[in-house]
C-alpha cells in the first residue's frame, strides 16, 4: 500500500506532524482487523475549515465526466457535515482521498482516532464492487443519472452502516 500525505494551507503544527507519524501503524491496525486496504491513499492534513467539501467535492467531480468542480462544489451533499468534521473520506482517480481537518482536533486522541476511522473507510470503499457501487451514487447526488428511490435508500442505509462500523474502530486508536 502507497500512503501519501501533503498539506492544504496548513502551516504544520503538532498534530500534523504526529498524523504523519502514526499513518503506517494506523495503517496496519486496520489492515489486521478489517482487510485489505485499497494499494493507493491520498491523505490531505487540512488546515482550512471552508475547504474540506471542496477538496472531496473536487476530488469526486473529477471521476464525473462533464462535472464541472464549481458546480459541484455548491451542491449540498446530506452526507456531508464539514464544518465540524475532523475527517472525510471518498474515492479517488487511482485509490481513496481521505482530508483530515486538523484545526479541529484538540488531541492526539483526536488524530489517532479519527486517522482509524477514516482508514476503515477506505477499507469499505477500497474494492472495485464497492467503488462501483459509489461511483453510481455520486452520478445519481451530482444529477447525471437517478438512482431508483429503493436502490438510493438501500445505499443511504450502507452509509450509515458504514459510519457506524468506523465509529466502533476508533477504540484501536488506543494502540497507537
Amino acid at each position: 500500500m502507497r500512503i501519501t500525505i501533503e498539506r492544504f494551507l496548513f502551516g504544520g503544527g503538532r498534530y500534523s506532524k504526529y498524523a504523519k507519524s502514526i499513518a503506517p501503524d494506523a495503517e496496519q491496525l486496520v489492515r489486521e482487523k478489517f482487510g485489505s486496504l485499497p494499494s493507493a491513499i491520498h491523505v490531505i492534513l487540512n488546515g482550512d475549515t471552508s475547504q474540506m467539501d471542496h477538496l472531496v467535492n473536487t476530488a469526486e467531480a473529477q471521476l464525473l465526466p462533464g462535472i464541472n468542480p464549481t458546480h459541484v462544489n455548491a451542491v449540498s451533499r446530506s452526507d456531508r457535515h464539514s464544518r465540524s468534521a475532523f475527517g472525510q473520506t471518498t474515492i479517488g482517480r487511482d485509490g481513496v482521498l481521505i482530508v483530515l481537518q486538523i484545526p479541529n482536533m484538540r488531541s492526539e486522541r483526536d488524530v489517532a482516532e479519527t486517522f482509524v476511522h477514516e482508514l476503515v473507510h477506505a477499507h469499505q470503499l477500497g474494492d472495485r464492487t464497492a467503488r462501483g457501487l459509489h461511483l453510481d451514487y455520486l452520478n445519481h447526488v451530482w444529477g447525471r443519472k437517478p438512482m431508483k428511490p429503493n436502490t438510493v435508500s438501500a445505499y443511504e442505509l450502507l452509509i450509515d452502516q458504514r459510519e457506524t462500523e468506523a465509529y466502533g474502530a476508533e477504540s484501536l486508536a488506543s494502540q497507537l
